[in-house]
């Protein structure tokens, strides 16, 4: 358990009683002075020196995006973030995230107007999903560590999304944006009014609808990814690349039969493999391949690779004056209803099927020895993907709202706001399509009334395929339900005068209250499903409170130091479902010490160290160990007769290809603790040039993650007590499975280099103003899941994270304004890098030739793009808008990642299939 150090209880009693000794002092005027995301002290905005980089409302516009993550997720400063795309097969859940300078998402905190939102999981990560890009007036990133002031999430920076408010003219937004190539339109609309003026008329009030649509992008529509048999050369040799699945149409069979255990090998069991279909015919039929005498199913065909997607969103925020007291209410509303339809490859269907069953006797009998026969069958399980009955259709559903009341103003001396915040998410996952009910579709079976053994892709006769389709679910699966409450209070004033100006102080406290709750629909709770696992359900609850006070002391004109301090306490974790407590309450004390320092007029140095601390989620420490479907990757059985320490060959479990997997909490847990520091520099040349740089290092100690299946998988005797078995109430039989469960995993570090540059020149035809920017990563490592000293990374290679730490991460934008004319070209890259690498044992890369297994690993290409955007503005009232997103029509680089989303040739988190696309939009402002 982390304890409050001495030292920063003392400097936090010296802060707070400084604080009321100077509540008597006489109030001072504080004349436009604001706060600015990472200081909870008033001032005017030009005297802060942080590393905050701030984008406009106008600025985004000319981005050419169109939603807060494409925005966000484009930013140097951002790497490691969950992309829409991760929701195809992946585990996104339709969540996306962001996450800065690669330590991950839940280290990045994410604020609406200075707030809290609900998580979208049972921790800090906020899904992006939630924020409505109509109502953003500006966003500002703080890319330095911030858990001293705002709590345990903030150890890599904060994203704060400032909305609109106050007097505004009815305007009406809209986009439609459609590819060159087929697949991936969408659609924007936006409606917002803003009434009052708060000085004038003591109140006002802004509101702001939008509606967003996706259409989704099938594979087949990309050459790129339009299979999972990929042929390339690679150092003079023609290669294949190839990730399937033995689920196939027709189906692979398993035929255990008895045997008589040997010395070499005990098992008393023997399994045969093979596809009737092959065996008749002497081939497998399209989109499959030959695999000993199964057919493996390139699933890759069937998936869409960007999901469709649909955002309706509501956003208000009000203030009104309390007559002359110098106080005003002020309130925020969000509402968001936000569609994730991802649609990935047929249902995997495994079920028995008994010997005195005419198919049996029909389609396999007929291709067993004698001798298999003789010996004595004691099972058939069929692996059959339900290709007719069509993709498995996902349904995320997140319904957001977001309430704030609250009351701003001064008092006795002392600028203060105090809120308090409801905010919750309901996310819903339904299925529109493709899942079988098990009794239903054993009836049909058993009844023959479909056959699934002569028939391939798409021909089942109509009355079958009545049959096979009269056996699927619709409906939800399972529902969550996340809920914040919180209240916060801060106040800050002068203290006394400086060389440099008025010393000033901070003071604040927060409570919130969060819970995760997990229900399953009844209907198909309990394995109704085919092949699915009996669902479990949760209702977690936790707690947690801080206080904090910073600190500035402006000793010179030229010389700023600042601090902060804060306390927090997280309890451990309640189920109230299950009536089980997990953990314990963690509390530490955290600080930030920094500096400004003036030298020139035109030149500011800054600096910054603090500590941070986290504690897991509630879901990574509570949730019981649930089913988790399969792992996105093939590969070969790390069990064997040679090697095989639980028994697993010797029972006969199953071990083929895709392995099953669960997923899990694990109640032991230990909190992080963080160190980070800055040093950097701002320069600018009165107005037409001005660069930036800052060095910053982050270092994370007893982080909490999960091993990748990969690492488990490829090292058997390291991780044994992440494998276990999972026995199908389908078909009755067993497999071997992976545990995906958070560790303490020793340590992180990553440092870097972020920098930008500003230049404006006025030229006869318009002013054009030039901007770049970009992160240089100098280190990202982290040692080895379940040591504290073996040291690895994943710089500009594949790491057994199953991720890339890019070295450079860069955009650059050109910006000519002439009259009411505006155009403007961006470029954004990111460096090539080393892709998973494949060896001879998985086999997922062979000569074309020889059919030999290869060991291999690509160099994926850099991967850049550049947009254009023309801007006119007709009148104060019209503005036309014309561009093309991906100029270049610029396809992914050729990668064999296959971890993780069902996309395969391409990695969708580092490059957009969507190619080059054309947009138009209008804005009229009445």
């Amino acid at each position: 358990m982390f304890k409050k150090s001495k030292v920063c209880t003392g400097v936090l009693l010296a802060l707070g009683s400084a604080s009321f000794l100077a509540a008597s002092a006489q109030a001072q005027e504080q004349l436009n002075r604001v706060e600015v995301t990472g200081s909870s002290i008033k001032r005017v905005a030009a005297e802060g020196a942080l590393p905050v980089q701030t984008f406009t409302a106008k600025e985004i516009a000319k981005s050419g995006v169109t939603t807060v993550q494409d925005f966000i997720q484009q930013l140097p400063v951002m790497q490691g973030f969950a992309v829409a795309a991760d929701s195809v097969g992946g585990g996104g859940g339709g969540v996306t995230t962001a996450s800065i300078h690669d330590v991950g998402a839940q280290y990045t905190l994410v604020l609406l107007n200075g707030r809290r939102v609900a998580p979208s999981n049972s921790g800090t990560t906020i899904d992006l999903n939630s924020i409505p890009l109509a109502a953003v007036e500006r966003i500002e990133v703080l890319t330095d560590g911030a858990s001293a002031l705002y709590g345990a999430d903030a150890i890599a920076g904060v994203v704060n999304f400032i909305l609109k408010k106050g007097e505004a003219p009815l305007t009406i937004d809209a986009r439609f944006q459609r590819p060159q190539h087929t697949g991936g339109e969408s659609y924007n609309l936006g409606i917002s009014k803003g009434f009052g003026d708060i000085e004038r008329d003591g109140y006002s009030i802004f509101a702001a609808v939008s509606y967003d649509k996706f259409s989704q992008l099938k594979a087949k529509d990309r050459e790129f990814a339009k299979t999972g048999i990929i042929d390339f050369t690679n150092d003079g040799r023609n290669l294949e690349f190839f990730n399937g699945s033995s689920r196939s149409v027709p189906p692979n069979v398993d035929v255990t039969y008895n045997r008589t255990p040997t010395p070499d090998n005990p098992a008393k069991t023997s399994k045969v493999s093979f596809n009737p279909y092959l065996e008749k015919n002497g081939k497998c039929p399209d989109a499959h391949v030959v695999g000993g005498r199964q057919c493996i199913f390139d699933y890759t065909s069937s998936v869409e690779i960007f999901p469709a997607q649909e955002r309706t969103s509501f956003f208000s925020s009000g203030e009104v004056k309390l007559g002359s007291s110098g106080l005003k209410l002020f309130g925020d509303l969000a509402l968001t209803d936000a569609h994730i339809r991802a649609r990935i490859a047929p249902y995997p269907a495994e079920f028995g099927l008994k010997t005195d069953h005419p198919y049996y006797t029909k389609y396999i009998l007929p291709y067993l020895t004698p001798a298999q026969v003789a010996a004595g069958v004691t099972s058939v399980n069929v692996k059959y993907r339900l290709y007719d009955m069509g993709n498995r259709a996902y349904d995320y559903q997140t319904k957001a709202n977001h309430a704030v009341i609250g009351l701003d103003g001064a008092l006795l001396g002392w600028d203060f706001n105090t809120a308090l915040t409801y905010s919750t998410q309901k996310q819903l996952q339904n299925y529109e399509g493709g899942f079988p009910l098990a009794d239903k579709f054993n009836a049909a079976i058993q009844a023959q009334k479909f056959d699934p053994f002569p028939y391939t892709l798409g021909t089942m006769p109509p009355e079958m395929l009545q049959a096979l389709n009269d056996t699927q679910y619709k409906g939800n699966y399972n529902t969550t339900d996340i809920k914040m409450y919180g209240v916060d209070a801060r106040a800050s004033r002068e203290l006394f005068s400086m060389s440099g100006g008025a010393a000033a102080i901070a003071v604040g406290a927060d409570f919130r209250k969060n819970s995760y709750d997990v229900r399953a629909n009844q209907a198909v709770a309990n394995a109704e499903i085919l092949f699915d696992d009996p669902q479990s359900e949760f209702g977690l609850k936790r707690s947690n409170w801080g206080v904090f006070s910073e600190l500035v002391l402006p000793v010179t004109k030229q010389l700023e130091l600042s601090g902060a301090v804060r306390y927090d306490s997280v309890s451990g974790v309640d189920d109230t479902l299950n009536n089980k407590k997990f953990g314990n309450t963690e509390s530490a004390s955290t600080y930030k010490l920094s500096f400004k320092y003036r030298p020139l007029t035109n030149l500011v140095t800054r600096g910054s160290y603090g500590t941070g601390f986290r504690v897991a989620t509630m879901s990574q420490i509570a949730q019981p160990l649930v089913d988790f479907g399969v792992t996105g990757g093939s590969y070969a059985c790390p069990f064997k007769a040679s090697y095989d320490p639980l028994g697993y060959f010797a029972k006969g479990y199953g071990c083929d290809r895709q392995m099953e997997a669960f997923q899990g909490g694990n109640g032991d847990l230990k909190p992080e603790s963080s160190k980070q520091w800055t040093l950097g520099f701002v320069f600018d040349a009165a107005d037409n040039f001005s660069m930036g740089m800052d060095y910053w290092s982050v270092k994370v100690k007893d982080a909490v993650t999960s091993v990748s299946e990969d690492l488990i998988i490829n090292n058997p005797a390291k991780y044994l007590d992440l494998f276990t078995t999972k026995t199908k109430a389908s078909n009755g039989q067993t497999y071997v499975a992976i545990k995906l469960m958070p560790i303490n995993i020793g340590q992180i570090e990553n440092e870097g280099i972020d920098w930008n540059f500003v230049l404006r020149n006025n030229l006869p035809i318009g002013r054009l103003t030039t901007r770049v920017a970009g992160t240089y990563l100098v280190k990202s490592r982290y040692t080895t899941p379940g040591t504290s000293d073996q040291w690895e990374d994943s710089m500009d290679h594949w790491g057994t994270n199953s991720a890339v730490s890019f070295r450079n991460v860069m955009n650059a934008s050109a910006t000519l304004d002439s009259g009411a004319w505006s155009h403007t070209l961006n470029w954004n890259y990111r460096n090539g890098y080393k892709d998973i690498h494949h060896n001879e044992d998985n086999c997922a890369v062979s000569d074309v030739d020889t059919g030999d297994c290869v060991d291999t690993q690509l160099t994926v290409k850099s991967y850049y793009t550049f947009d254009w955007q023309t801007r006119y503005a007709f009148n104060k009232s019209l503005t036309l808008v014309g561009g093309v997103t991906n100029i270049g029509d610029m396809k992914p680089p050729l990668s064999l990642r296959n971890v993780g989303s069902h996309q395969l040739g391409y990695d969708p988190r580092y490059a957009s299939p969507i190619g080059r696309a054309f947009y138009v939009s209008a804005q009229y402002k009445f």
